[in-house]
């Protein structure tokens, strides 16, 4: 029962992020125009934080924390002039989903780090953040993540977190390790709102049944919602919620043109403000935050910015040049970033600090037709999501034969070019990026698709909502009745579907989170590298550099991690961020990962100097050793002893594993019923 409650290390980091949040919404309400509603300020001000953290950090080695005072500060002065705070629009529609959601967040707040991108690179950029101040290179303290240099622009939202809970939960490490995927679950909720107004056909406060029409659109009813990726750490959740709020910004700035052009001259200079598109400063601060979520994030921007600028050279009521410079304008923060970003990556000095891109003798080129084959596949096997993105694509054609320049037909447009342009991306990074076995699968085609799904969703509020008006008119006290029934759906869903959505608690993650604060305790602080040994060929997270200090100065803690057939690095890599990102937290461990357990392997690390070793399951043929079972070894006296063991549970044996941990490490070979 402990698991499904939070812990006070918990609620210190939803403390922290709840802070961070505010402080996004009052800077792009500053920054935004006047009383720009509270989601769009939300997104948008944590793109200015992106940039202002991204530029400081390239240019500059000093703390983090000196651009981040000098934000909360703005933050704060925002608030204390009367001036200022007339910007904020009205909250009462967040109020009314936060309640609403209220259900869903207690039943997450306890959510804990999972999925093995998460343990790779994720959790490790965003502790390295926290503990250093500065972005990695390799001439810079040791980073523990497998792509070190990947954007950080959703660890920017746990780095904030972790600053602002810091000092209050300082005994348990400070790091807020589950700020990340609860800070996906508030994007969702950002774009719930938006949704309810969509809904609601208005830009006021949303009724009550409008919030929860939100809160099942954005979430239990979108066919892209899968917790473990949705509600993780993952990019496809915030990728998908900023696609979400460009498309409809966009759309704002192609009526706001519009209209402009065709106010006569005479009433454009009583109202100066024509010639600035209010939506203009949101939308740039919007596609800023998008495109350094993850690296495929310009795979989306690039596609809503020539759909936008594709729309405005075509509306006949928009000037061209007028239309050109403010879609150029609104997609420079976000280029500008992009480009700084990469020559960060270029001069870091990492031999392998991202996902490289194939040598172009290398393409896969002849893999094209498996590729397309393997595509429609994952089209067939997922066919609800793709039939409803194939029904907004379809609702197009009768809104742009009706008024192609309605808000409903741009919309529709806007999406509709959106998904064709960022499919042929996808097809290029098969092409130029996965290595072949990958690409011809087409890998995680689906997943990465889902950075479409609230596109879908909006797409279907849209083309169905004259439809739902109309039933509505006609069935109005059964309309009353189903209104009652989505408020009560989406308060009582989270609870009855706590098993679906805490993937965090499925098998063997507890055991391991269990056996990772086990070892921690058996390793000390005076658990250090001897004088004069150096780690020989000793590596964490997937080749990180390891056997250096965090400040550079002393060898850190050393520790062997054997896990037997763990050959995709699953259980390794958690056990890893269990212990260095997790309270009790070790950090600063120079962890040498083996995939054997046998005797020459552990003769080989005591010939390195690890004197500590960690086995997840243990072999028959060691002296001494109890067999199948984790195990604590520390090495002395010419050999290796056993200074903890922990037997696993046998229903372990015969339960399902989550997906890509393998049952080797366990000692759990056997079938699963």
């Amino acid at each position: 029962m402990s698991a499904y409650l939070p812990s006070p290390h918990n609620l210190l980091g939803a403390a922290g992020l709840a802070l961070a949040l505010m402080l996004f919404a009052v800077l792009g309400a500053a920054a935004s125009a006047r009383r720009e509603q509270p989601e769009i300020a939300l997104v948008a001000g944590w793109g200015l934080v992106c940039l202002v953290l991204t530029t400081w950090g390239v240019i500059t080695s000093a703390p983090l924390r000196i651009p981040l005072v000098v934000l909360a500060v703005a933050g704060v002065a925002c608030l204390a002039r009367p001036m200022c705070r007339q910007r904020i629009g009205s909250l009462r529609g967040a109020g009314r989903l936060l309640l609403l959601s209220l259900p869903m967040w207690l039943v997450m707040l306890p959510l804990r780090p999972s999925q093995i991108d998460t343990w790779l690179n994720l959790l490790p950029n965003a502790a390295y953040l926290f503990d250093f101040d500065m972005f990695p290179t390799a001439l810079r303290p040791p980073s523990y993540s497998f792509l070190p240099v990947a954007p950080y622009n959703t660890q920017f939202a746990a780095y904030i977190a972790s600053v602002v809970s810091s000092g209050a939960s300082v005994a348990s490490g400070g790091l807020a390790d589950g700020a990340m995927a609860l800070f996906s679950i508030a994007l969702q909720c950002a774009a719930a709102l938006l949704l309810a107004r969509v809904v609601a056909g208005r830009d006021g406060t949303p009724p009550w049944w409008a919030c929860a029409a939100g809160l099942l659109l954005a979430v239990p009813l979108n066919p892209g919602f899968v917790p473990r990726v949705s509600f993780a750490s993952y990019g496809e959740a915030p990728l998908a919620v900023t696609s979400l709020f460009a498309v409809w910004l966009s759309v704002a700035l192609i009526e706001e043109l519009a209209h402009d052009t065709a106010t006569p001259r005479s009433a454009q200079g009583l109202a100066h403000d024509a010639a600035r598109p209010r939506s203009a400063p949101a939308l740039a601060l919007v596609l800023a935050a998008l495109v350094n979520i993850k690296q495929s994030g310009i795979g989306l921007l690039l596609p809503i910015g020539a759909t936008l600028l594709a729309l405005v050279l075509t509306h006949p009521r928009i000037r061209r040049g007028r239309g050109v410079g403010a879609v150029l304008a609104t997609l420079v923060p976000g280029l500008v970033l992009y480009l700084l970003w990469r020559v960060f990556v270029v001069t870091s000095g990492f031999v392998a600090g991202e996902l490289e891109p194939l040598p172009f003798a290398a393409w896969n080129f002849p893999l094209l037709p498996q590729i397309f084959a393997s595509i429609a596949r994952a089209i067939f096997e997922k066919a609800t999501f793709f039939l409803c993105l194939a029904a907004v694509l379809l609702a197009w054609v009768p809104a742009f034969r009706r008024d192609r320049w309605s808000r409903e037909s741009l919309l529709l447009g806007m999406i509709a070019g959106v998904t064709v342009l960022f499919n042929g991306f996808l097809v290029f990074t098969y092409v130029a990026h996965f290595p072949p076995g990958m690409a011809a699968q087409a890998h995680s085609y689906f997943r990465y698709s889902t950075q479409l799904s609230l596109l879908v969703m909006l797409g279907l509020a849209v083309a169905l909502r004259p439809a739902v008006a109309r039933w509505v008119i006609r069935q109005g006290r059964l309309a009353g009745r189903a209104g009652v029934a989505a408020i009560a759906v989406i308060l009582v869903l989270p609870v009855a579907l706590v098993r679906s959505l805490r993937f965090d608690l499925e098998p063997p993650q507890p055991t391991l989170w269990q056996l990772g604060h086990q070892a921690a305790r058996d390793i000390s602080p005076e658990d250090r590298v001897p004088a004069g040994e150096a780690s020989a060929g000793g590596v964490s997270a997937r080749g990180a550099p390891a056997g250096q200090a965090p400040d550079g100065g002393a060898p850190s803690r050393r520790l062997a991690l054997l896990v037997p057939g763990d050959t995709d690095d699953a259980v390794g890599s958690m056990l890893r961020g269990v212990l260095m990102f997790t309270p009790p937290r070790r950090p600063g461990l120079d962890i040498r990962t083996e995939t054997k357990a046998d005797a020459p392997t552990l003769d080989a690390l005591a010939a390195a100097g690890y004197r500590l070793a960690l086995v997840t399951c243990t072999p028959s043929g060691l002296d001494g050793i109890p067999t199948h079972v984790a195990a604590m070894l520390r090495f002395g006296d010419g050999g290796w002893r056993v200074l903890d063991a922990w037997p696993y549970p046998d229903w372990l044996t015969h339960t399902h594993f989550a997906a890509l941990l393998a049952r080797e490490p366990l000692c759990a070979t056997g079938s699963p019923n």
